[in-house]
């Protein structure tokens, strides 16, 4: 019965789950991303010249275009959308059938992306032919057509008869002219929920609930309103939570979907990355200390380069620890290591870091320009090569990890007195760890030695002629079976030894590997080349076959305008951070308050959020968008003044259903919300599940912060060649029920104890996203009714109300309120109670067959019943809608 009410409550849950927003061609924005940096350079590069059309169409197969590519050639179809093993473009790159393209085989990983892209449904906006996107010659568009590209507006908010915020001004101008009324206000149970988990990730506990039903109810002298009392008591609660450290820690996990953070380094590689979780620390230390976000820019870009001293300019003050940390977001990437061709492999990385850049901060697709001017963006190819000059005149990768594997530059962070007295502690440690695994290495490895002397003396025949005759008598002597049974423990005991001193030398070659992380202080991280230099093209985005040579410099049609000035700072990067941070940039404030409102209601005012190019959409409220833009350049960049300012709008507050809006016919006219009419209920993220579920346990670890890849557990790390950790990995105890940001993230996919994760979109760790796909799949379902995981939280929280609630409905209320922060209705109660009792009564007459003979037995027997019994109750609301949705 359990299953069935659960099953229903998860699916129903699913059905009402959003979908991605998708471009003209009816694909994803993330499927097209992948097209864009995976396929699409390697059909221009390698396929494009025999297929393209014209005289160039061999076999009668054109691929610079999606209908080409899916009609096929004189051989059929090449692809079968979603079915790779089937599709004749597959074996030709594999060499099975024909051998596609003729001069060589293509990379392994190269045809691996050609299988995914298959298996997605072999996404493709290419809609004309040669690449093209939209026939007309409005694309690409130049820069004064494209909105974005604009600068700011000055706007002022429009006037309407009530009082609001400003944000609340310009929509309900919007809503007055479509005739559309807005929601009432969420109920401040409902409000207080979402305010905890859209700025903590975590729900409120029951005392938070009780506390602010509390500040709300308390008789005031004043006699203000019922109104003006929960505002008073939202606006505590909003400031209270924007300086909690739990802030940074579910804010930083945004920020870490755009830098395709992980703690393994490779592609499909698990090859530890043993200081990312600097970077990561940097981040969640960046948004609790609310950092302006043109400070977080430039850290992040240039905040290893001290500014050399020029005529009438000082030289700037030396890179501190945390500046160079933050070039992590430049250093950790899905690096292909392992690529022979150097040369290809330095552009490849150039290219992500251009990508990140561009999408990060400008919401711009700047990787498209690799091989050819931008098909649908004022980006010209000498646009990309300008910025990849600078990144060509930055060292990410630095070194060999072992024969052709590359290495991720390491820089040496500056200490501080305590810094070093720290440093001073963990050398001590590693190096007693040291010693005491050498110790108990020799000594496994001397019994071993003396047991093996043992057993090869009592093998030796004594009645050879050397014998003397004392011994062939006593040898004579000896039963032959106590001798055999000798044998068999002596060598028992010799085969333990050697386990013990293999084991020690395994975890002796670990602590070698491990040596400089334990001893140094270090930080994965970019640095200058000695001698910055500019990029040739790369035709067709092959680092062999170089065109002319470009200047370092920005996209010549995005503001501010202007040669750059490279003299000081090296590479480029300080100009770099100028560019994209200065007030006139039309790009970054929009592209960073677009991200913050997307965060807060489940879409961007510009829905394409990584995308602010032609292919992107029009903002839906565009003076709101450059309003808010402004305001947050004025408010010093800070992000947290920026949440306040949204989340207490009312529009931000509002219900998530509008009987009147319904009765209006809203959902008719507006469908998706784009009048922003209500709010939205959304599904939790992934890592807001997992952490509500051990919150509401009582399991949640707070501890914050430092590293957490487990490679001291035994069997999990493996310190030969480059080094590699089990996709099996088992995690220490003290990191199972720590918040997921500080899980270590795997490249390609979690860990196995982070399957929830994976089962709820955790993003692909390989891709830069600023908008996680949502799927809708039964095994979502199936996974939360089955799932070890779901299961200990609601034992944990039988356990827990066991202990403190003795009265059976006093229980059920309890459970609820924890839950849902609310009580349950008499008919829930009943339900609840009836419920258990029926589970209790089962359980209970099975286990009694089998102890009633024994009294002590059958009592226990009745307490683990009717601890099951509750823990599947608990189960049953964890999975719910109520619980998995923010309303």
């Amino acid at each position: 019965m359990l299953k069935l009410i659960a099953s229903l409550f998860v699916l129903h849950a699913l059905l009402v789950l959003p979908v991605c927003g998708e471009d003209l061609a009816g694909n994803s924005e993330e499927d097209v991303d992948f097209f864009e940096a995976r396929i699409r350079p390697v059909l221009i590069e390698h396929c494009q010249e025999c297929h393209s059309g014209g005289k160039n169409q061999k076999g009668g197969l054109n691929l610079s275009f999606r209908d080409g590519l899916r009609r096929g050639g004189d051989s059929g179809a090449v692809i079968v959308p979603g079915k790779a093993n089937e599709s004749l473009l597959i074996q030709a790159l594999k060499y099975e059938s024909l051998e596609m393209p003729p001069k060589e085989k293509l990379p392994d990983r190269v045809i691996a992306d050609f299988e995914k892209w298959i298996q997605m449904g072999a996404p493709d906006p290419r809609t004309t032919g040669a690449g093209a996107s939209p026939g007309d010659s409005s694309f690409p568009l130049k820069a004064s057509q494209l909105w974005s590209l604009q600068p700011l507006k000055v706007v002022e908010p429009p006037e309407v008869s009530e009082a609001y915020t400003p944000i609340d001004r310009f929509v309900r101008a919007r809503l007055l002219s479509e005739k559309i009324p807005p929601s009432e206000p969420a109920e401040p149970r409902v409000l207080l929920r979402r305010l905890y988990l859209d700025l903590t990730g975590l729900p409120p506990t029951r005392s938070q609930f009780a506390a602010f039903e509390a500040s709300i109810n308390a008789a005031d002298s004043s006699g203000e309103e019922r109104t003006t009392r929960i505002a008073k008591a939202v606006g505590k609660v909003v400031d209270e939570l924007l300086q909690s450290p739990e802030f940074g820690e579910r804010w930083a996990r945004h920020w870490l979907d755009l830098t395709a953070y992980a703690d393994t380094i490779g592609v499909g590689r698990t090859i530890p990355a043993l200081e990312a979780w600097r970077y990561r620390d940097y981040v969640i230390s960046s948004f609790n200390s609310d950092k302006p976000f043109d400070e977080f820019i430039r850290q992040q870009i240039a905040g290893d380069i001290q500014i050399p001293s020029a005529p009438s300019v000082p030289k700037g003050p030396p890179p501190t620890a945390e500046g160079i940390i933050a070039t992590g977001f430049l250093a950790i990437g899905p690096w292909e290591l392992v690529g022979g061709d150097k040369p290809q492999l330095r552009m490849d990385v150039v290219d992500r870091q251009v990508n990140r850049v561009g999408k990060a901060f400008l919401g711009l697709t700047l990787e498209c320009a690799r091989c050819h001017a931008h098909k649908f963006d004022p980006i010209s190819h000498e646009d990309y090569y300008a910025l990849a000059g600078i990144f060509r005149s930055t060292v990410t990768l630095n070194g060999r990890i072992n024969g052709v594997f590359s290495a991720i530059n390491q820089s040496a962070l500056p200490e501080t007195s305590e810094d070093l007295l720290a440093r001073a502690e963990r050398v001590g440690r590693f190096q007693q760890e040291w010693d005491d695994e050498t110790r108990e290495r020799d000594k496994a490895s001397a019994e071993a030695a003396d047991l093996t002397q043992q057993i090869d003396l009592l093998k030796k025949k004594p009645a050879d002629e050397d014998s003397s005759a004392t011994a062939k008598e006593a040898a004579a002597s000896e039963p032959k079976k106590l001798k055999t049974e000798k044998l068999k423990e002596l060598t028992m005991q010799r085969d333990a030894a050697k386990a013990r001193a293999a084991q020690h030398s395994g975890r002796l070659s670990a602590l070698d590997y491990l040596r400089r992380h334990r001893t140094e202080s270090l930080a994965l991280a970019v640095m200058d080349t000695p001698e910055p230099e500019d990029s040739h093209i790369n035709i067709r985005g092959n680092a062999h076959q170089l065109g002319p040579l470009v200047p370092r410099g920005f996209p010549s049609e995005i503001a501010p305008r202007g040669k750059p000035a490279f003299t000081r700072g090296g590479s480029g990067r300080v100009q770099l951070t100028e560019w994209i941070a200065d007030e006139r940039n039309p790009l970054t404030a929009r592209v960073w308050v677009n991200r913050v409102w997307n965060h807060l209601f489940g879409f961007g005012l510009v829905r394409s959020v990584d995308n602010f190019g032609a292919r992107g959409e029009k903002p839906d409220h565009p003076e709101l968008l450059d309003f808010l833009a402004a305001e947050f350049m004025k408010d010093g960049w800070s992000t947290r003044n920026l949440i306040r300012r949204i989340v207490l709008s009312r529009t931000w507050q509002q219900a998530s259903f509008s009987r009147a809006g319904v009765n209006a016919g809203a959902n008719e006219r507006d469908p998706g919300n784009r009048l922003l009419w209500r709010a939205n209920r959304r599904r939790l993220e992934a890592e807001a599940i997992r952490d509500a579920m051990l919150n509401v346990s009582g399991q949640l670890d707070t501890k914050r912060g430092g590293p957490t890849l487990p490679v001291d557990v035994p069997g999990n790390f493996n310190p030969g060649s480059t080094g590699s950790l089990s996709d099996a990995s088992r995690f220490p105890e003290d990191l199972k029920n720590r918040r997921s940001i500080y899980l270590p993230q795997k490249r390609k996919s979690p860990f196995d104890e982070m399957d929830l994760l994976g089962a709820f979109d955790l993003p692909d760790p390989g891709q830069e996203s600023g908008r996680r796909a949502v799927t809708t799949v039964p095994t979502q379902a199936l996974f939360l009714l089955n799932s070890p995981f779901v299961q200990d939280c609601a034992t944990a929280m039988a356990k827990r109300f066991l202990e403190t609630d003795t009265e059976p409905r006093e229980r059920v209320s309890s459970i609820y309120r924890s839950v849902y922060g609310r009580p349950p209705s008499d008919t829930e109660a009943n339900d609840a109670l009836q419920f258990t009792s029926e589970l209790r009564t089962s359980a209970g007459k099975n286990s009694a067959d089998n102890t009633a003979t024994d009294k002590t037995k059958s009592d226990n027997s009745a307490a683990v019943s009717e601890q099951q019994a509750w823990a599947r109750l608990c189960q049953s609301l964890l999975i719910s809608n109520e619980f998995l949705f923010r309303d």
